[in-house]
């Protein structure tokens, strides 16, 4: 990491740069000022009711003060509320999982620690389109355990969900905003979908089940929300989002998925260590160092807590030590890579139990010289 830890992690970042933990003690008057005051009655079809007053924005003001309220605090705060876990794997670990498949995957298959949390994505300085350098810093990753039940959507078709799993990217993405506020959103600045989103949406009665499945099915959710039966006219603009989108959804969905998966393993068969970021403010860190008893040390966790920080998963340090000729997770020297893959493994008396293992991805001939990028190597 080339930069202090708390500015590494985009979470903790963010809430500096616009004090996120302080609007919180008053969320009103934060939506107030970025969205307008709710100031006037309207009459729409028969219908009566307050709509916020944005005359005094811009068009593109309406745009990036949604963007700030929507995609950035309402994730954060979600985030903040709901344990503030921050999950961030070796870049030797994202490596060989990107070397791993996870189509034929079923979404039963996860067994996640937390229902929401942020997961660093910096150690791949993958960008959030191809003709862009903005990266990807990380994803908010957000379960939705749901029950079998009938539900409707905004055009009245019926459908079902078992489990869903949503996914809010983040990063530097106020340029996209700036080239697209005046063709996609509406006159509010608002109403068009970031293409930094995505979700799966799993049901045994749609048979959607793997996730190959869930890819195909957000596809054509995504395409109708940009080309929907109504529209007039199909503009370059909703083109390029488009074709942003697809690729957005085929460079994440696999090494995110994979991320999962390694969560939701036992946990004696995964490398995760659990500590603070090592440049707390007001000296925490050294203060805990000296900590006398138990005690003492929860007191100063409880204002550690306080100040909006929690411990950090570091997941996958014992990859970067492991250096041998002879050892598959060495990423330095090969020829090509021979793919992972995950299977669920029956366990214990009478083999009743069954636990989610990884066949790690080994590389063949590594002494020819490096794996060729792209190539995928059946097993």
């Amino acid at each position: 990491m080339k930069e202090t830890e708390l500015k590494y992690f985009f979470p903790y970042r963010i809430e500096k740069q616009y004090h996120f933990k302080d609007k919180l003690q008053n969320r009103n008057a934060f939506f107030d000022e970025m969205e307008g005051k709710n100031e006037y009655f309207y009459k729409d079809e028969g219908n009566y009711g307050y709509r916020r007053n944005r005359d005094h924005l811009s068009l593109l003001e309406c745009s990036l003060n949604d963007y700030i309220i929507s995609d950035l605090f309402s994730n954060w705060e979600g985030w903040y509320g709901n344990g503030r876990n921050i999950f961030s794997f070796s870049k030797e670990l994202l490596e060989m999982l990107s070397h791993t498949d996870v189509d034929d995957v079923s979404y039963e298959s996860f067994n996640l620690p937390y229902d929401n949390f942020y997961l660093s994505l910096r150690p791949l300085e993958l960008t959030i389109t191809k003709d862009s350098d903005k990266i990807i810093e990380g994803v908010y990753i957000l379960v939705d355990r749901m029950s079998m039940e009938k539900m409707v959507d905004n055009n009245g078709n019926e459908f079902w969900n078992d489990y869903a799993i949503s996914f809010h990217f983040v990063g530097d993405f106020e340029d996209f905003i700036i080239k697209y506020h005046d063709k996609v959103w509406n006159d509010y600045g608002s109403g068009g979908r970031s293409f930094w989103d995505f979700a799966f949406y799993f049901s045994e009665k749609e048979n959607i089940i793997t996730i190959s499945d869930a890819v195909k099915d957000w596809q054509s959710v995504e395409e109708y929300t940009l080309f929907p039966e109504n529209k007039e006219e199909i503009t370059d603009d909703h083109l390029d989002l488009y074709t942003y989108y697809r690729e957005l959804v085929a460079s994440t969905y696999k090494i995110i998925v994979n991320c999962m998966l390694y969560l939701s393993m036992y946990k004696q068969d995964k490398d995760i260590q659990i500590q603070y970021a090592d440049d707390l403010p007001f000296n925490f860190n050294k203060k805990l160092g000296f900590s006398k008893s138990k005690k003492e040390t929860e007191k100063i966790e409880k204002k550690i807590a306080e100040t909006g920080f929690s411990k950090i998963h570091y997941v996958g340090n014992s990859f970067k030590k492991r250096s041998k000729v002879g050892d598959n997770s060495n990423l330095i020297l090969s020829s090509h890579w021979r793919r992972g893959h995950w299977r669920n493994q029956r366990f214990g008396e009478k083999l009743i139990n069954e636990k989610l293992i990884w066949i790690r991805p080994v590389i063949v001939n590594k002494s020819l010289g490096n794996p060729q990028k792209g190539r995928i190597y059946e097993i």
